[in-house]
């Protein structure tokens, strides 16, 4: 297992737990959890408060199904790079489920959708008079 993996895994049984914790019950190094963890947070997998403990967004044997079903439909989209429509099916899965976990991660995955399709995005012309050479 990598260590996102084992890092989720771990919180989806012990909830609440620093980084330090969590390196020494999974056999990893602290630098390396806190690198997976702020990978982690920034996809919405994880989430931590104010003491600096952190929780899975999913707790182990909760499954909203139809949030299940959409999140697998943007992820396959975002493969595709059909960036907006993954963003609006994100939109659909955060309104979806009423789990604050899920919903922040719904919210940011969209955020990170609009952001790429807004970087790919055609970029129009300047309007910019033509200039032309005058030629004696």
């Amino acid at each position: 297992m990598n260590t996102e993996t084992l890092i989720l895994t771990h919180l989806m049984l012990h909830s609440g737990q620093k980084p330090g914790q969590i390196a020494d019950a999974i056999g990893r190094t602290f630098s390396t959890v806190k690198n997976s963890l702020q990978g982690l947070t920034a996809t919405g997998d994880v989430w931590y408060d104010a003491e600096a403990r952190y929780y899975a967004a999913e707790q182990i044997g909760d499954c909203d199904e139809v949030y299940a079903t959409l999140s697998d439909k943007a992820i396959g989209l975002q493969d595709r790079n059909l960036w907006y429509r993954a963003a609006r099916v994100w939109l659909e899965a955060h309104d979806a489920t009423q789990r604050p976990g899920l919903r922040q991660k719904a919210i940011i995955c969209r955020a990170q959708c609009i952001k790429r399709g807004n970087s790919l995005a055609p970029k129009p012309e300047p309007e910019y008079p033509e200039k032309r050479s005058r030629s004696r």
